[in-house]
This record gives C-alpha cells, sequence and structure tokens, in this order.
C-alpha cells in the first residue's frame, strides 16, 4: 500500500518482544506499525515499550476489529493513530501527517536546545560580568581608599598645621574653619562611595556584620523609615559564594524603598530552613503594579543576582499595601556548589 502510493521505505518485521527491543535500539526508524493482537505479547505492551525506549517514534495500530473503547485506550497511551484493514485508504494519509508531526517534533526540540545552550551562555556570561563587577568594584574603593582617602587626610592635617601656626585675624579663622570643614566633608563622601562600592566589612567580617552597618548607616540617611531585622541564620551557615549576592540584593532592595516606596517601616528577614536559606525584605509603602512598574527598579538584576548563584527570586506588590522581595537558596554540600557564582 505504501509503495503504491509512491513512498519508497525500507520494512523490518518482527513478532517477538525480544526481536521488537533489538529493533528498536538500532537507529534510523521512523515509524512503528502493529497489530493490537499479536502471537507471543500485545499491542499495548508493545506500545509501552516503544514509548521507554523510542518515545519520538510514531506508533500506529494496524488491527482488524477495534471497538471504540480499545481505540481510545490505544490513544490514552500514547498510541499516534490506528488504521483498521478493511479501510487502509487512510494509511498514507496518517504515515504522511505523523511524519509530518515527527519532523515538526524533532525540529522544536532541535530549537529548545539551542535555546537552552544560548540561555546557558548568556547566563554564564551574566555571571561572568557580574564577577567582573564586584571585581573592579573592589578594585576602585582600594584605590580610593589608598590614594584618594589618604591624599585627603595628609591635607586636611597639613591645613590644620599651617594655620595653626599662622596668626589669624576673625576672617581667616573663618577661611580656616570652613576650608577643613570641606575637605573633612569630601572625605566623608569619598567614604560613602568607596562603601557602596564594596564595604570592606563584608570582606573582612561577613554578611551578617554587612547588614547590620549597611542597615545604621541607611538609617542615618532615612531616620523616617525601620528597619525591623529577624535574623536566625549564623555567619558559618552562608556560603561564601552567596554573601555577595545576599548583600546586594538586600543593599539594591533597600535602595528603592528609600528611593519608590514611601515606607515608614521594612522587615528584614534572613533564616535558615530545613530547605535552604531565605531572604525577604516587606515594606509597608505605596506598592506597585508590576506590570507598569519594573522600570528601573533593579529587579532584574536582583533577580539575575539570585538565579546565577543558584537561588530563586520573586517579588510581590499590591497597590497601597506594600512590596515583599523574596529570594531563596537551597542548602548544597560545598562539592555541589555551582562552579560559576556571581562572587
Amino acid at each position: 500500500m505504501l509503495v503504491s502510493e509512491g513512498m519508497a521505505c525500507d520494512i523490518v518485521r518482527v513478532d517477538t518482544q525480544a526481536d521488537f527491543i533489538d529493533a528498536l535500539e538500532q537507529s534510523g526508524f521512523e515509524m512503528i506499525f502493529a497489530d493490537y493482537s499479536l502471537p507471543a505479547f500485545d499491542g499495548i505492551s508493545a506500545l509501552n515499550i516503544a514509548k521507554e525506549k523510542a518515545p519520538d517514534i510514531p506508533f500506529i495500530f494496524i488491527t482488524g476489529k477495534m471497538g471504540e473503547d480499545r481505540a481510545i485506550e490505544t490513544l490514552k497511551h500514547g498510541a499516534t493513530d490506528y488504521i483498521l484493514k478493511d479501510n487502509l485508504s487512510r494509511l498514507v494519509p496518517s504515515v504522511n501527517r505523523a511524519l509530518r508531526e515527527l519532523r515538526e517534533n524533532m525540529e522544536h526540540k532541535r530549537a529548545d536546545k539551542e535555546l537552552r545552550e544560548s540561555q546557558k551562555r548568556l547566563r554564564y556570561l551574566s555571571s561572568e560580568l557580574l564577577n567582573a563587577q564586584e571585581k573592579e568594584r573592589k578594585r576602585i574603593a582600594g584605590e580610593l581608599h589608598d590614594s584618594v582617602a589618604a591624599s585627603l587626610g595628609a591635607i586636611k592635617i597639613n591645613i590644620e598645621k599651617f594655620f595653626g601656626q599662622m596668626k589669624q585675624d576673625e576672617r581667616t579663622r573663618l577661611a580656616s574653619a570652613e576650608l577643613i570643614a570641606r575637605v573633612q566633608q569630601t572625605a566623608e563622601e569619598t567614604r560613602r562611595i568607596m562603601s557602596n562600592l564594596r564595604p570592606s566589612v563584608l570582606d573582612d567580617l561577613g554578611i551578617l556584620p554587612a547588614i547590620n552597618w549597611f542597615c545604621r548607616e541607611f538609617q542615618k540617611t532615612y531616620s523616617s523609615i525601620s528597619i525591623e531585622k529577624q535574623i536566625e541564620i549564623e555567619e558559618n551557615d552562608i556560603p561564601d559564594s552567596l554573601r555577595t549576592p545576599i548583600f546586594r540584593i538586600f543593599q539594591e532592595a533597600l535602595n528603592n524603598v528609600a528611593k519608590h516606596s514611601q515606607a515608614s517601616l521594612v522587615n528584614l528577614f534572613l533564616q535558615k530552613r530545613n530547605t535552604g536559606i531565605e531572604l525577604t525584605i516587606r515594606d509597608n509603602g505605596r506598592g506597585s503594579d508590576l506590570d507598569t512598574a519594573t522600570r528601573g527598579l533593579g529587579l532584574s538584576t536582583m533577580r539575575e543576582r539570585a538565579e546565577l548563584s543558584g537561588g530563586s527570586f520573586a517579588i510581590e506588590s499590591v497597590v497601597d499595601q506594600g512590596t515583599v522581595i523574596h529570594a531563596s537558596w537551597p542548602l548544597w554540600k560545598e562539592r555541589e556548589i555551582p562552579d560559576r557564582v556571581a562572587k
């Protein structure tokens, strides 16, 4: 029937379960035909074997009699189609349709594979970018500390020494005091920039002291916003690879609160659960419609940091009811930590 319709094909015929399994282990088949009732085993068993060993190959029943219930049963088990022997005119159209769907499915799988590989490369590049960004932040902060901050300190000392050695009238005294105050202010601004780039406390003492330090500095600047912390985790419970991502997500979330939320209270939760580490930042601000207010909030960067370090990220926000940011990471053994994470 297939050849008469101009469909060139090679056919391998088997009639035992062992031969069927042996045939499936070979490559190159594009179609499986089976009777419903076989001498040694039934067609549904053959279908189940095919779905396990060659799930992509179309499976068509060609049988003498099949009631509606049996026909539905074959389709439920994953058969592509069923053809009655007294109506073989349906065979070629059914085969053509099955082959077309097979090729479309293979093309979709190929496209999905390429997409996954592309996404994997993109995640790798994003991870490398975040790593480079943190290294550059640390380098610049170090240079500011060793060069600009040190020079400002020396300038301040020399100015104080110079004006202390000269006779000053009221005008000179005021000018010297103003100049010293300006240098002191510049030095403090430099230290603030250094801390925002890469707080030394994070590298020297760890994530928990860094969070406490940032909360204190934040409330000095935004005295109208209270922060309530609930930290139920020890420093040693947080892997080195997660300390920077956790701190940066927390930092960005609080900066968003200050810039956008008009909140008066922020609740911070950092906890160790059975399933892993959880970070939650909740504010009582005005909230937002996330469908229209995601730009400029740093949400993509926070999500990227969480996911590239092996975690997950979620945000909930309701207008006039505040915003909740949640990030979590599974607990790994040290050898299970991904090779590429944002450090």
